[in-house]
């Protein structure tokens, strides 16, 4: 169900997808994912009910669900995804390109056997030691068709939010 401004409360969202997961701060797992690009948006039902393209998304963890909120132009929507209607979840990294240069920071790191998710953040920018692509997100569900992308540096902030949902319909792979 695609909500509009107008019906997004707390009272609607909690009766499509239940409370809002609390923190818990002995053992913290995501509530919310990094922001995303929508890039395509299929509804199997009706072709009215749609949301714009290249609207700043992020998903919120819910008690039965997941909640996509979407933002285009200060015009909020949202998107209520039960669990049980989830059929899959693709997340799929962008490519990397590693090549550091002898003797710089990034290439001591590597050789000392850190690993490049830490690495890649003291590369020497004008060198072109690391880069990676954009990252892609897949949802199908039983009414929606959802891309979006994001990032590549957010796939593993990603990956561990969707993961945290402990649904059997998730893959990450590499390009």
């Amino acid at each position: 169900m695609i909500l509009t401004e107008k019906q997004l409360n707390k009272h609607t969202i909690t009766k499509l997808l239940g409370d809002k997961i609390e923190i818990n701060f002995k053992n913290l797992n995501a509530t919310g994912s990094p922001g995303l690009y929508l890039k395509s948006f299929k509804n199997n039902f009706t072709e009215s009910d749609s949301l714009k393209k290249d609207a700043k998304c992020n998903f919120e963890k819910r008690a039965n669900g997941i909640l996509l909120r979407t933002n285009f132009s200060n015009k909020l929507k949202a998107v209520a995804i039960p669990f049980d209607s989830i059929l899959e979840i693709n997340l799929k990294k962008g490519k990397e390109k590693i090549s550091p240069f002898p003797l710089s920071p990034m290439w001591i790191l590597l050789k000392l056997g850190v690993s490049i998710l830490i690495a890649r953040y003291f590369r020497i920018w004008y060198l072109q030691e690391y880069s990676i692509d954009k990252m892609e997100v897949i949802i199908k569900t039983t009414n929606y068709h959802i891309r979006l992308i994001a990032n590549g540096y957010l796939f593993e902030k990603h990956a561990t939010f969707f993961n945290d949902l402990h649904l059997t319909t998730i893959t990450t792979f590499n390009s």
